[in-house]
């Protein structure tokens, strides 16, 4: 207890946790820029309506956002290497899977549970741009593609911002969850740091505080994107 929210103390759990705020923050990133590429290419597929592929679409978002993040990682941890053995018969393919460090397994089980989230933002966001303009830049000869992420898009964008930044932050707070197949991220760490430290209490108020600034970042940096996004909206407002 000598040590009990001593300042120097709480500065050296700091020093020690900020090494690993950076894999955090990799995990958070790269796991949104995917989900981002999957839930577009699933909201495309239903914005079309394109036969059986638009269903699967449905079917993924209805369970990616039923099952929670934990059971998806978990899935594609202990899952993949055995569904390759039966397909292969042979153990070659899971001993091929040793390899691939853990993060990468909890990058796609979080990728499958926050698309399928983005994939609803995104439909949300197509509709609340009038539908009559992609009528109308189809009548001038656009093609659907460039309607779509020319014109379409880019305001949909803006509508999505917001709730893509909660999600991100939801994101970053849910890769904690990643210590559980042995990913030692921030709060990996942090856990590790306490059970041999026996420092819960300050380890913990160390960790909130690196979560909280982190977030505070990057609410501040989708403040920013949001602004410069709806540059057209002020644009016709004046």
């Amino acid at each position: 207890m000598d040590n009990f929210l001593d300042p120097v103390f709480l500065l050296e759990i700091f020093e020690h946790l900020i090494k690993y705020v950076p894999i955090t923050l990799g995990l958070a990133v790269g796991t949104m820029i995917m989900s981002c590429l999957l839930a577009l290419m699933v909201t495309i597929l239903r914005y079309k309506k394109v036969p059986i592929l638009g269903k699967i679409g449905d079917i993924y978002v209805l369970l990616g956002r039923a099952l929670p993040s934990m059971i998806l990682i978990y899935l594609a941890f202990f899952g993949i290497p055995v569904l390759l053995m039966a397909v292969s018969g042979t153990n070659k393919s899971a001993m091929l899977l040793s390899g691939i460090p853990p993060i990468a397994f909890a990058a796609l089980g979080l990728t499958l549970h926050t698309g399928a989230y983005l994939a609803e933002i995104f439909r949300g966001a197509l509709q609340s741009v009038n539908v009559g303009q992609t009528e109308a830049e189809l009548s001038i000869g656009m093609t659907w593609n460039q309607a779509f992420f020319r014109i379409i898009l880019p305001q949909a964008a803006v509508f999505a911002t917001p709730m893509m930044a909660n999600q991100f932050l939801n994101l970053l707070k849910g890769t904690s969850i990643a210590f559980m197949i042995s990913v030692i991220e921030l709060f990996g760490a942090a856990n590790v740091l306490a059970s041999n430290n026996n420092a819960y209490l300050e380890v913990y108020i160390v960790t909130a505080c690196l979560y909280w600034s982190t977030s505070i970042c990057f609410e501040k940096l989708a403040s920013v994107l949001e602004y410069n996004l709806s540059y057209f909206k002020r644009c016709t407002s004046k």
